[in-house]
């Protein structure tokens, strides 16, 4: 039976996009796309599991000072791709304090205003990789989030769904938080770089109305997240390609 949340015992927010309905009367496939929290100090059972599971590559959207504080546990397995998002490219000092001014839905409006040309490069790599993706960030919700934004829509899944695939994050990464709040989960900051992630309880939130906000946004400018994508560059056969893989009829 697929599964939506990986059975991994130390990666909390591993989940599969498949099994949401599309609006043309399909589903999107289980064994296409992965979402994760960095997959760090997994114990080996867990790396075994996404091996089996069919994880052919990973993506990393970490800054530079995050991937050396935390080396992916998957990079020296797979193929690996350093694609970092740069609106959220440190997670504690002076990228964080301005991240915290705009409210949730507003910073990733920012994100996706910021960040065309990584949209059309990882979305070339997600229609282009043979087996399993795994994509992630540090926590695997927002700049995660982003892109699982970009393939629910691109597969026609509905904005509500899309919302609720996001919004469930906080829930499973209360492991992830509780080493955030203690200080035990570096985060790649320099010192003396201003305060960090867990100082601030509005970080720790994954409201749907912050992803419903982003896709009504996108629908107000472009028309739509498709028709923003397809404004930025991305192109048609990129798409489409997505689509051929990640939805069953």
């Amino acid at each position: 039976m697929p599964l939506r949340r990986l059975a991994t015992k130390k990666l909390y927010n591993a989940r599969d996009l498949g099994g949401y309905p599309t609006q043309d009367g399909g589903v999107t496939r289980f064994g296409v796309f992965v979402r994760s929290e960095a997959p760090v100090g997994l114990p080996e059972e867990d790396v075994s599991y996404l091996l089996a599971y069919g994880i052919s590559a990973s993506m990393d959207f970490r800054s530079s000072g995050e991937r050396s504080a935390r080396p992916s546990d998957l990079k020296t397995l797979l193929p690996y791709y350093e694609k970092p998002l740069f609106n959220e490219a440190a997670m504690s000092g002076g990228h964080f304090q301005k991240m915290m001014k705009l409210d949730w839905g507003e910073q990733y409006l920012a994100m996706a205003e910021g960040a065309k040309e990584w949209a059309v490069d990882v979305l070339s790599i997600a229609a282009e990789n043979p087996g399993t993706l795994l994509y992630h960030c540090t926590t695997g919700k927002d700049r995660t989030g982003l892109l699982s934004c970009y393939l629910l829509s691109i597969a026609g899944v509905a904005k509500e769904d899309i919302a609720a695939d996001y919004c469930v994050s906080a829930v499973y990464l209360e492991p992830v938080y509780a080493r955030m709040r203690a200080g035990t989960l570096p985060l790649g900051g320099k010192p003396g770089e201003g305060k960090s992630p867990a100082s601030d309880p509005n970080f720790f939130q994954t409201p749907a109305s912050a992803m419903l906000q982003l896709i009504e946004k996108l629908e107000a400018r472009y028309g739509g997240v498709v028709e923003y994508l397809r404004a930025i560059g991305v192109s048609d056969e990129t798409m489409a390609a997505i689509r051929a893989k990640f939805v069953e009829r």
